[in-house]
């Protein structure tokens, strides 16, 4: 690998972390108007999206990297404003689960054209085909990074 190349990957890197951070930021300034956060908004999104089922609180705080203290504060923001629902589990009480409300669905339902556009409009200086490339490449980093993730868990 050469040293241009080298700068490229530290360039990337770097601009990757300040990227999260303005998207965090942008997000937050966007959905201030109805007292929710980029973060409450990700919990939500992830219960919604990568779980079948109402998931328990360690789960959702492992898919999002972050700890079970973390997970339930945002989850309990949340459930004061009526967005979901922390319920213990049937099985084992010592497992709480968090359980979207209806409450939650119209919200985001009522909101569904406006975020779209909002989205759409981050991404509207590349072309069509630079979105599907980029596309391809983020989830090729994403699965190297998953892998860094796992074995960092077991240290």
């Amino acid at each position: 690998m050469n040293d241009e190349t080298k700068r490229k990957i530290f360039d990337i890197f770097g601009k990757i972390f300040l990227l999260c951070h303005r998207m965090e930021y942008i997000a937050d300034k966007e959905l201030k108007k109805d007292n929710l956060t980029a973060r409450q908004w990700l919990l939500i999104a992830t219960i919604e999206k990568l779980f079948e089922y109402p998931p328990a609180i360690n789960e959702v705080a492992d898919k999002l990297s972050t700890s079970h203290q973390n997970v339930k504060q945002i989850a309990n923001q949340l459930e004061k404003k009526g967005f979901i629902i922390i319920e213990r589990d049937e099985n084992d009480k010592r497992i709480l689960r968090l359980k979207v409300t209806e409450k939650n669905r119209r919200y985001w339902d009522s909101r569904a054209e406006e975020h779209e556009k909002f989205i759409l409009s981050l991404f509207n200086s590349l072309e069509e085909e630079e979105i599907h490339r980029f596309h391809t490449l983020v989830n090729k980093l994403s699965e190297n990074i998953d892998k860094f993730y796992e074995k960092a868990k077991e240290m």
